[in-house]
């Protein structure tokens, strides 16, 4: 893992788009939101805040400011257009077709992005349970499609989440994740009395079961280093931390020629 505060999509990279993952480390935020917070809602200065995000953006190299959503663990798409902003709007799947950043903000849960090169189309998603158990990975390559998109042309990248090692969960959400795709149940599992779920292999299985060809999806870091609650180094942790702890974001857009 780099010392750096993004991790970057080789995939998305060759393809001249920005697949960005921030990190925890190289913001300016003091405990318990050290140091890169990139969210507003948790009791950090908002001030610290937006120097944040004025670091990532400048080294991260992209062009302006993401537009953000509301996100409530649904699977409703908000199309951004124009200067980015954090939008009144509930969303948890925030698409552009003008160029312009968007991204979603998580700490555990599963960010997605999306992209179709050929169109210009990219897409920022926000993967929590409720939002896997509802198929949101398939909504939101649904939404691509409507908007253009070729599902041979789409690119999928799968930032680091909270892995089974971590999310332990009762048999009402297991029964829910299970439900939410073909094949679900193989990445659900009963353990020790309790069932834990591999968010990142059923939003990758829902992805192809939307049409997206595997060579196509991209697990930005694999095994248990992508584990964003093992991993407190790297990775803010809803789970580990609580409420009063930092956001990632996980930002996508094309690379503008200079």
């Amino acid at each position: 893992m780099p010392e750096a505060c993004f991790l970057r999509s080789p995939l998305f990279a060759e393809h001249r788009l920005h697949g960005i993952f921030s990190l925890r480390s190289g913001g300016v935020s003091p405990p318990p939101f050290d140091s890169l917070n990139l969210a507003n809602d948790t009791g950090d200065d908002p001030v610290l805040v937006e120097k944040n995000l004025d670091i990532l953006i400048r080294q991260s190299g992209i062009n302006g400011t993401p537009h953000r959503a509301v996100q409530v663990h649904g699977c409703r798409t908000l199309l951004c257009n124009g200067t980015g902003r954090m939008h009144r709007e509930e969303a948890d799947i925030l698409l552009s077709d003008d160029g312009s950043p968007v991204a979603v903000r998580v700490a555990d849960c599963t960010p997605i992005l999306l992209a179709d090169p050929a169109s210009g189309l990219v897409a920022a998603v926000h993967a929590g349970w409720r939002g896997t158990a509802k198929g949101i990975a398939m909504h939101a390559v649904q939404s691509m499609l409507d908007a253009g998109a070729k599902v041979e042309n789409i690119l999928a990248c799968i930032g680091p989440c909270i892995g089974p090692c971590c999310f332990q969960i009762g048999e009402e959400t297991a029964d829910a994740l299970q439900q939410s795709c073909a094949g679900a149940d193989t990445s659900v599992q009963a353990r020790d009395g309790q069932y834990v779920a591999d968010l990142t292999a059923l939003n990758r299985l829902q992805l192809i079961q939307a049409g997206v060809r595997q060579l196509n999806i991209e697990l930005l870091v694999e095994g248990p280093a992508a584990c964003t609650c093992c991993n407190a180094r790297h990775f803010f942790s809803y789970r580990r931390d609580g409420q009063s702890s930092g956001r990632h974001l996980a930002i996508v857009a094309p690379i503008r020629s200079a």
